[in-house]
């Protein structure tokens, strides 16, 4: 059981709160999943990988709590390390991007925010979430195109308020 801890504590943690949005919530969560794998690995049949086995278990516990919280508290994402040297300039711009993309990704309805969570951040194929999520793979595709363009427009939308301002 360490040793699944120390290989997947650190991304379901990350994963869980991701979802939740409150760093206590997410180690609760993050501890179920392994109170649960522990409880019940005779459950697991192998025939997913065990990354996406407990992951399932993640979502199903998040979604729990998701539908308990009447108040979504805001998710600061962990701050990317940039391995190429900019100018401070530079820097603070695609700093500031970033924080936009966040903000509005977070923003987005549960379906569409989870779809672009694991398709762009966690890089699952569409198979593997539709399997997580237990939705079809089209769902899964419509959820991203719909989950894109709500962005796009947000996105598109705030940079005409910035060009006129």
């Amino acid at each position: 059981m360490r040793l699944l801890i120390e290989e997947y504590g650190e991304y379901l943690f990350h994963m869980s709160y991701l979802y939740v949005k409150d760093k206590q919530l997410a180690e609760e969560i993050t501890q179920d999943v392994f109170f649960t794998y522990a409880t019940s690995v005779d459950v697991f049949r192998g025939e997913a990988a065990l990354k996406t086995y407990l992951t399932r278990i993640l979502i199903n516990r998040c979604h729990d709590e998701l539908r308990k919280m009447k108040r979504k508290n805001v998710l600061h994402f962990l701050t990317p390390f940039w391995t190429n040297e900019k100018s401070a300039e530079q820097e603070v711009m695609k700093q500031q991007q970033f924080q936009t993309l966040k903000h509005e990704v977070m923003g987005l309805p549960i379906h569409y925010r989870e779809v672009i969570i694991l398709f762009y951040y966690e890089e699952f194929e569409a198979w593997e979430i539709a399997d997580l999520l237990d939705v079809s793979q089209n769902t899964v595709r419509t959820r991203l195109r719909r989950g894109r363009d709500l962005l796009k427009s947000k996105l598109s939308s705030q940079s005409e308020v910035f060009i006129h301002e």
